[in-house]
């Protein structure tokens, strides 16, 4: 599995990365940003936008809130490294608005949303991954459109990181407001790029740079396994790297999946040559069993592998497990290695919704609001997660940098995740079976760079697969 490639990879590696919620928030001896109030106009910009006229009935309700209420509000169940600021942020919007908060926090909601929207006893807002879930559960009519709530705050799409956006809209309605952002970054060991000759102040720009570089990193033993490697083939992921390429997987107008053609092809082709370089099956063995960086003993912390791609969360355990390691932050590397190329980077992350039949849905969009665009940066600073409201990513990274702390390894490359974050404009395709696709293509994948079959016929066939599904779902 690569960095890339799993939805829930951001939320296991998070579990497995931090203490408590007081150490997150304090790594490095830094004092938490101070919570939001609902009177501060600078940290809340649409927040006089808390009264609407009235509206039709078969619009959204108005933004004000007629009696104070309990909201019911679902999240993933992401450790107490996560919900305890989850919950407390929910406090801050209660002190605010007098409207309280019920958290229900779930390792797996699917089944139980579905459930309780069927019987009418649907939570008021709920917790929604941007790797396809708004269109799947948008095109079983799970939930409401959100287009007059926006258009009452006078909020803009324009507003969000571009992709964000996008993962919360399906068929020319919006059914999400954006929540936490994951903006991924190369790391890399300055150590062992001291030990392979490679200048440790000079990372890849280009995916041309970066094979030379790992083709100079990789070690091996008389017996031809490896013993140090540097990128994996597959280190990208077939998802980041199609873009990359200048591919698609998916036609809007057309409604056609092609991911069959173009850049995605050539992107797995390039994989597959990089299997041959870096045999796939002996990098396999050679990672099997090793600890993740958020581990003692990873292979990024003893020298045994010089890249990962990752999130700026990924310090902490570092700075855990591995004090000494001299480690730098670059882009992503792409063809050309230009700054425009950083469109094509994948933001992924999760997104907050309203179902169809909740109790309060008026009170349920106040609370969306509140904590994931008036006060977005305070929502990600405290939570370790990264921010969708564009105005707000300078706000957001001094917070993050107060928490990481001015001497830490990780200060000097924080712009790197910023600049990151404000590019990247690709998302996974919004399409009513957008999981289903996102799985088929990793079994491409797969099939491709183990030579059970040819780039283009793994990649016809899964076209085809999830265009069948499609269309099924599509005809009713």
């Amino acid at each position: 599995m690569t960095a890339l490639q799993s939805k829930s990879r951001r939320r296991l590696l998070y579990l497995a990365s931090f203490g408590t919620a007081s150490v997150a928030l304090v790594a490095c001896g830094a004092t938490p940003a101070a919570a939001p109030t609902a009177t501060t106009a600078a940290e809340q910009p649409a927040a006089e936008a808390t009264a609407a006229p009235t509206v039709e009935p078969t619009k959204a309700p108005t933004l004000a809130s007629t009696q104070a209420a309990e909201i019911e509000v679902w999240a993933d169940n992401w450790g107490e490294e996560f919900n305890i600021p989850m919950e407390s942020i929910g406090q801050d919007f209660t002190e605010a608005t007098g409207i309280k908060t019920k958290w229900l926090f779930y390792d797996e909601e699917e089944g139980k949303l579905l459930t309780t929207v069927a019987g009418g006893t649907p939570p008021d807002t709920v917790m929604v991954d941007m790797t396809g879930g708004v269109p799947m559960y948008a095109q079983q009519g799970t939930f409401m459109p959100l287009d007059d709530f926006f258009a009452q705050s006078g909020i803009k799409p324009t507003d969000f990181i571009k992709s964000t956006w996008e993962a919360c809209v399906y068929e020319g309605k919006a059914y999400a407001i954006p929540g936490g952002a994951d903006y991924y970054c190369l790391v890399y060991s300055k150590d062992v790029y001291r030990d392979a000759g490679l200048d440790p102040e000079q990372p890849p720009k280009t995916l041309e740079e970066w094979v030379a570089h790992s083709e100079q990193i990789y070690k091996y033993d008389d017996s031809g396994n490896v013993v140090r490697m540097g990128m994996s083939p597959t280190e990208l992921g077939i998802q980041a790297a199609g873009f990359i390429f200048g591919g698609q997987f998916y036609d809007l107008q057309s409604r056609k999946v092609i991911c069959n053609q173009g850049g995605v092809v050539e992107a797995l082709d390039w994989e597959v040559d990089l299997a041959k370089k870096f045999p796939i099956e002996k990098v396999n063995n050679f990672r099997e069993g090793m600890p993740g960086y958020s581990q003692p003993n990873s292979g990024l912390a003893t020298g045994r592998i010089a890249y990962m791609i990752n999130g700026f969360w990924f310090y902490e355990p570092l700075d855990k497990y591995a004090p000494d390691l001299q480690y730098g932050v670059a882009f992503i590397p792409t063809l050309k290695g230009t700054p425009e190329e950083r469109e094509r980077y994948i933001v992924e992350g999760w997104s907050y919704s309203i179902p169809q039949g909740s109790k309060h849905p008026a009170e349920a969009w106040q609370f969306m609001k509140y904590v994931f665009y008036d006060n977005a940066w305070y929502m990600g600073v405290k939570t370790i997660n990264g921010c969708s409201v564009i105005s707000q990513l300078d706000k957001f990274f001094e917070g993050v940098a107060g928490n990481v702390g001015a001497d830490n390894r990780l200060a000097p490359y924080l712009h790197f995740f910023k600049e990151t974050g404000a590019a990247g404009g690709r998302q996974w395709p919004m399409m009513a079976v957008a999981p289903r696709y996102y799985d088929e293509i990793q079994r491409a994948e797969d099939f491709a760079v183990h030579g059970e079959k040819t780039v283009q016929v793994a990649l016809d066939e899964c076209a085809q697969t999830v265009q069948n599904e499609l269309d099924k779902v599509l005809s009713g």
